[in-house]
């Protein structure tokens, strides 16, 4: 498309309330039904070096391979598992904070490890606007049209699994440690436990504590996170939910990969270059990156 007319859609697009995530979600959903369509998920690619197989889960010694819930993982992003045998294998803390938005499990599923991502709820207090987004499926397809784009890199879940009905994502469970729970094992106040019983949960100075933890303690992975970024946006994909939490750390290999794309731009979607300015704005504030254009 002429650059000039891309523009001016663009434009067009950004006064109608509400028409860029209309069409955010019509890109996401066609791409996603196409792919279906073309079983894509049945290539059954390997997986990333970090995710976790089925003979490393204790409990399957004693229940067998089938599927079934592991764990439950809570706000943080700490997994609590449902067999006693798997306690050492997933719990690092004994209190679990209860998540404000999806449900996320560790499960087995088709002799895969998964996490099993359902979209289902927002917290109280949303505004009505992205209640409503949510609803419509907008950030279930987004994020499975995300993880289908960046399916080849290497620092992204495998997607394994699209449950149109139940609007269920399963992909690849990568086990280690987020650049949040990294950080805070060093002291830094970044967990939501810890900041909940101050009512700092979302506090607009949560964004800078975080970019002071990572400056003081974090910079040997700036540029890990520089090369996911460019591969990212090189395939139309521009992350908007910048921070320490998304970014994992792999156990096995110290490998870094990129968690959640529920709120990703699209590179065809009107509006993208908007959203795109303001990733690179984000990801300069939090890790001291400016990454490339183009």
């Amino acid at each position: 498309m002429d650059q000039r007319l891309r523009g001016l859609l663009d434009d067009n697009v950004r006064r109608l309330p509400g028409a860029e995530a209309a069409s955010k979600l019509m890109v996401a959903q066609a791409e996603v039904l196409a792919a279906l369509a073309r079983r894509r998920l049945s290539d059954d690619p390997a997986p990333v070096a970090d995710a976790v197989t089925p003979a490393e889960i204790p409990s399957v010694a004693e229940l067998g391979p089938g599927d079934r819930v592991l764990a439950e993982i809570d706000q943080d992003g700490f997994a609590f598992a449902d067999h006693p045998a798997d306690e050492p294998f997933f719990n690092r803390r004994t209190e679990k904070f209860p998540r404000l938005r999806y449900r996320l499990h560790v499960v087995l599923y088709r002799g895969r490890v998964c996490v099993r991502k359902q979209f289902v709820g927002v917290p109280e207090g949303v505004p009505l606007g992205p209640r409503l987004w949510s609803a419509s499926g907008l950030f279930f397809f987004t994020e499975a049209a995300a993880l289908l784009r960046l399916r080849a890199t290497g620092f992204v879940p495998v997607l394994r699994g699209v449950n149109l009905v139940n609007r269920t994502l399963h992909m690849d469970y990568i086990r280690g440690k987020t650049l949040q729970h990294d950080l805070a094992g060093r002291g830094a106040r970044l967990l939501d436990i810890d900041l909940a019983v101050t009512g700092q949960l979302f506090d607009p100075e949560r964004d800078r504590w975080e970019s002071e933890a990572f400056a003081k303690d974090g910079e040997t992975h700036r540029d890990g996170i520089a090369a996911m970024i460019r591969t990212m946006n090189l395939r139309g994909v521009a992350p908007i939910d910048v921070k320490l939490g998304n970014v994992l750390i792999g156990a096995k290999t110290g490998a870094l990969y990129w968690l959640d794309f529920e709120r990703a731009a699209l590179d065809a979607v009107p509006g993208y270059p908007a959203q795109l300015a303001e990733q690179h704005r984000l990801v300069e504030a939090h890790f001291g990156i400016k990454p490339l254009e183009g």
